[in-house]
């Protein structure tokens, strides 16, 4: 059954003014100042965020031990409309690159912070159940084969929220600024935090990777 999460937009401005390296008593900092409003703007009308999960039980194995001994499964969807992604490139196609990188990073620590709060929501749910959850699993990192996008996309095929969701031939999502992943969930399992430390996360390279700061709403 898929469920969707009750999440509050939230962001950090300096957080992703330190990302971006854009130093405070400076005219780049001056400048990002004056335009981060009406970014915060365009991605709250354009943004659109779609957060939600399937939880199933006794679904084929995906090689990961972890999550394959586990009674129920729980994939994870936090997508956003085609239409920021479309904003992002025409300011970057037009050269209005600060704009297109502020908006861009904005986009993605919306998404993120959304996505753990869903986390949150899950595990809660779960513990009603008296299950915990394993860490998380995304396709491409560790045992997880990037190919299993399609298996785990499959949750939400007859979803109309999400139907504009979908893979290219090399398994990439589209649109670009979403997450799909997994947890298992069984009564055996320790209680751990689900809250995303990207300090401790492998993947290095993720544009979604944030630092500590606390959160603006939107």
């Amino acid at each position: 059954m898929v469920y969707f999460a009750d999440v509050t937009p939230k962001y950090d401005r300096e957080r992703i003014f330190r990302r971006l390296h854009i130093e405070p008593d400076t005219n780049a900092y001056q400048y990002a100042q004056s335009v981060f409003p009406s970014l915060a703007e365009i991605a709250r009308q354009q943004l659109c965020m779609t957060h939600c999960y399937s939880v199933d039980e006794n679904e084929p194995p995906v090689g990961v031990p972890e999550v394959d001994r586990c009674k129920y499964r729980i994939t994870c969807l936090s997508t956003c409309s085609e239409n920021i992604t479309r904003e992002i490139s025409q300011m970057l196609a037009q050269g209005d690159f600060l704009e297109g990188y502020i908006l861009n990073d904005l986009v993605n620590e919306l998404l993120f912070n959304a996505s753990d709060q869903m986390n949150r929501q899950i595990s809660a749910a779960m513990e009603e159940k008296g299950c915990h959850l394993t860490q998380r699993f995304s396709p491409g990192e560790r045992e997880l084969g990037l190919e299993y996008q399609s298996s785990l996309l499959s949750a939400f095929h007859n979803i109309p929220a999400v139907s504009h969701v979908r893979l290219t031939e090399s398994y990439m999502l589209y649109p670009e600024k979403s997450m799909l992943y997994l947890f298992g969930a069984d009564r055996s399992n320790p209680e751990i935090s689900v809250e995303h430390d990207c300090g401790k996360c492998s993947n290095t390279s993720c544009f979604f990777r944030s630092t500590e700061g606390p959160a603006a709403c939107l």
